[in-house]
């Protein structure tokens, strides 16, 4: 019907809650950090902690899950131009890698997810996957469990558990969070709490476990100007345009005299055949 039974692993047992904004629901799924609820032909997108509906549901299966002929809701939006096509040239705002290896990136109010195939790597609006957010990203990183989205002088926190939910009390000014009243770019490597904010041609470190944060004496970098920034197990990338710059480690960026060969972000990460 329309009660769900939640299961508490710690404590063992199960409790009971009552969604009746949802409906009862034959079969249910989670993808990629969205939920469903399946009845019949038709299903509805659902938040996993309080069952609310967005709106635009209930929709038709066959128009998203099934591969029906003639149907379909195809991959993106004519709308949205280069900025929904994932093999474009149009440069990315920013990218994070956070705690569990999701991988994302941003650009013209859009976002998509780099690390699955089974996405498509097509866009999705904003307020899809980090509900309450509206506008463009600029710069992004992860620590700690939670994603960090830089819009102009502001910043947003999400919990990266039980899809993207915004921590209270966010935006708030980045100034007052991180030292800093704006960045191109940002990023924390594996496991550190080190952050790395870069501006124009200048990177400065801030030691995330402080209170209150401050950013240390910018430090040069062999590039001019980056539009986003991410640290992996694989090491630095710095993102230009349709380019982006490979580094192994954040000493051997800071200690480069030219910027790393350019490679190109449509192949590497969308697997784009040029």
């Amino acid at each position: 019907g329309d009660t769900v039974y939640a299961f508490d692993l710690a404590l063992r047992v199960t409790k009971p809650r009552t969604w009746p904004g949802l409906g009862p629901c034959q079969a249910a799924l989670r993808w990629l950090e969205r939920y469903y609820c399946l009845r019949g032909t038709r299903f509805q997108r659902f938040d996993p902690l309080t069952g609310q509906v967005p709106p635009g549901y209930p929709r038709d299966l066959r128009d998203y899950f099934i591969p029906c002929p003639g149907r379909g809701h195809g991959q993106g939006n004519a709308s949205w131009g280069d900025a929904g096509d994932r093999c474009s040239e149009m440069p990315f705002q920013a990218l994070v890698s956070d705690d569990t290896g999701r991988i994302y990136a941003f650009r013209g109010g859009l976002s998509f997810r780099l690390d699955s195939r089974q996405d498509g790597h097509h866009a999705w609006p904003l307020g899809q996957t980090w509900p309450g957010l509206e506008g463009e990203v600029d710069a992004a990183f992860a620590w700690d469990g939670r994603t960090y989205l830089i819009q102009g002088s502001q910043v947003s926190i999400f919990l990266s558990e039980q899809g993207h939910r915004r921590v209270l009390g966010y935006p708030r000014a980045l100034q007052e969070e991180l030292g800093v009243p704006s960045a191109d770019a940002a990023f924390t490597c594996p496991g550190s709490a080190n952050l790395y904010l870069i501006t124009g041609d200048r990177v400065r470190l801030v030691d995330l476990t402080q209170t209150p944060r401050h950013a240390g004496e910018p430090v040069p970098l062999p590039h001019d100007h980056v539009d986003g920034a991410m640290c992996t197990d694989d090491g630095v990338f710095l993102f230009h345009g349709p380019s982006y710059h490979q580094y192994p480690s954040v000493a051997q960026l800071l200690g480069a005299q030219q910027p790393a060969p350019p490679q190109s972000i449509a192949t590497h990460f969308f697997h784009c055949h040029q």
